[in-house]
């Protein structure tokens, strides 16, 4: 698809580039790993599958929290679900008001992106820029215009909210595949259940095996992730505070930013994320256990509560805490007297924090004070190409237009 074509062939080409730099269509979702297409206990187009967050496979929905497997193959949390979308919507409405905050009219921002280089505008940030850093550096330190200047710097901090963005659709998938994981009706797949040990009655036992590992590895990055959300929202903030009338640096002032410095930018200081709640600390907690210490759990054991060889539910332990702060003497930091189960406690934090962060981006989107009076002049410029991310939109698709010379 291509936008409607202007007269000339300069033109032609300039519109082609433009296109191609300013789309970024949001890719919400990936393909889940061979082993969840493969579980046994689901079959194509036999219905809605349902798992509680104890791994329990249901036809019928169950109460509180639980997975549902879509179309797509993604396992998505329900009741309620986390404010995913949300987010997105909100980092879209904020890369909306930093053009605002840095070019008078939407005229001038499409104006100045066509007479842009599309190499030297995306170098540093899009695998397809072909320029060097010594390259991008001369040409920066060439530039002239203060407009040019405000739309490298918008680059640069439009960079941090796609990042942030895309954190948000790993987390999605990963937490999902854990939790199918989960579900499966045997960790050991190369060992059939019934020639596994199993205690007489109903008992619990715990399992290592390379379907746990994975267990483990995806609730291990949904919390470290959740964290680098969080560092790069902040940098984004922090960029977004920094702009001033007349600014003409184009340099991001955000670079050494983390998530610890939110609540003293300008913006984001006084909003729901600044409060950090038990469940952020926590999460904080459990990430530099991952990320420092290898994991929560050194032997990352599943645990399944079994009745005879039938496996009801399987949980995986967590650490005792107080306020959002781990239990620990000395170097010792793995204490389990409080019987926390992470699978079930994982959820209802991460819905916190992206709440509480949901709600962050909407005060800040309020903070912006909206400046271009008539919208319709950004998106009438090329309609085909709204046409087409719009479409892209509705069906969930990851839309790319590439530079061309062809008519």
């Amino acid at each position: 698809m291509r936008p409607r074509s202007p007269c000339s062939d300069r033109a032609d080409r300039r519109q082609t580039r433009l296109i191609r730099m300013c789309l970024m269509a949001r890719h919400r979702h990936v393909s889940s790993y061979q082993a969840i297409e493969n579980m046994n206990d689901l079959k194509r187009g036999a219905g809605t599958v349902f798992a509680t967050l104890y791994g329990e496979l249901s036809e019928t929905k169950p109460e509180g929290r639980h997975f549902v497997r879509s179309s797509d193959g993604i396992w998505h949390l329900q009741e309620a679900n986390l404010p995913t979308s949300d987010i997105m919507d909100a980092f879209e409405r904020l890369n909306m008001k930093s053009l605002q905050l840095l070019f008078d009219t939407p005229e001038q921002f499409w104006d100045t992106l066509e007479a842009s280089d599309f190499n030297i505008v995306h170098a540093g940030l899009d695998p397809e820029a072909l320029c060097n850093r010594d390259d991008f550096n001369r040409a920066a330190l060439a530039m002239k215009c203060p407009n040019t200047k405000k739309l490298l710097y918008y680059y640069s901090i439009r960079h941090h909210n796609h990042v942030a963005q895309n954190i948000i659709s790993h987390i999605t998938v990963s937490l999902g595949d854990a939790y199918a994981a989960l579900a499966l009706p045997n960790l050991h797949e190369n060992v059939p259940l019934d020639e596994q040990a199993f205690a007489p009655g109903e008992a619990y036992r715990s399992t290592v095996s390379p379907l746990g590992f994975r267990i483990w590895a995806n609730l291990n990055f949904c919390i470290e992730k959740t964290i680098s959300f969080l560092d790069f929202s902040a940098k984004y903030v922090a960029d977004l505070s920094s702009i001033r009338p007349g600014m003409t640096s184009w340099k991001s002032k955000a670079r050494d930013v983390t998530f610890g410095k939110w609540k003293h930018t300008r913006l984001g200081k006084e909003t729901p994320l600044s409060e950090f709640s038990d469940e952020l600390r926590l999460l904080m907690s459990l990430r530099d256990e991952t990320v420092h210490n290898g994991t929560i759990d050194h032997f990352s054991r599943i645990y399944e509560h079994t009745s005879g060889a039938k496996v009801n539910r399987r949980f995986v332990l967590m650490p005792d805490h107080d306020k959002g702060r781990l239990l620990t003497a000395a170097g010792r930091k793995r204490f389990f007297s409080q019987d926390n189960h992470l699978n079930a406690m994982l959820p209802d934090m991460l819905d916190r924090v992206l709440g509480d962060a949901l709600a962050s981006l909407n005060l800040i989107d309020e903070r912006i004070e909206k400046r271009w009076d008539d919208m319709e002049g950004y998106f009438k410029r090329y309609p085909d190409l709204f046409s087409a991310l719009k479409i892209a939109e509705e069906e969930n698709a990851f839309l790319k237009f590439t530079p061309s010379d062809e008519k």
